[in-house]
């Protein structure tokens, strides 16, 4: 398992940037130890190695999320550089400084002989509710208090 977290804000630099973590605060059977994940603080991609298991692993994330103007903050779960789709969360911050809390849980298959990439990003744009044709620009996002966990099943 590793859990990464984000104290401190963190103003992305683009409204479809991906989230670097600062800390991690736990951390077992790392890629030093038993080999199946490769991850170092301020990187946004936690690789995952199959190493012969038939890999499922078990990916959280919660966070404080904000705006400097008000708008909507989106953010997803990517996975080799693809959004997945059923990740993504957003939200309406009503003001500037105002906040909202954006989660998700994710089951997620590894070939056991394979790898795959992961991180969390923002969204660019989101459906309108009410006309999921037309897209609605999302804003550029600021996270606080995120934790993001990765935990083989």
């Amino acid at each position: 398992m590793i859990e990464t977290i984000i104290n401190e804000p963190l103003v992305l630099p683009s409204n479809a940037s991906p989230i670097t973590f600062d800390e991690t605060d736990i951390r077992t059977r790392c890629a030093t130890c038993n080999g199946w994940l490769d991850y170092s603080n301020g990187n946004p991609n936690f690789k995952i190695f199959g190493n012969g298991y038939t890999g499922y692993y078990d990916v959280e994330f919660s966070a404080s999320v904000s705006t400097a103007t008000a708008g909507v903050v989106a953010i997803a779960l990517f996975q080799d550089g693809v959004m997945i789709p059923d990740t993504v969360r957003a939200v309406t911050i009503a003001a500037a400084d105002d906040y909202e809390t954006i989660s998700f849980d994710k089951k997620l298959r590894v070939c056991p002989r394979g790898t795959t990439n992961i991180s969390v990003q923002s969204v660019s744009s989101v459906p309108t509710p009410t006309d999921p044709t037309t897209p609605i620009a999302t804003t550029q996002a600021i996270i606080t208090n995120a934790t993001f966990s990765i935990s083989r099943v």
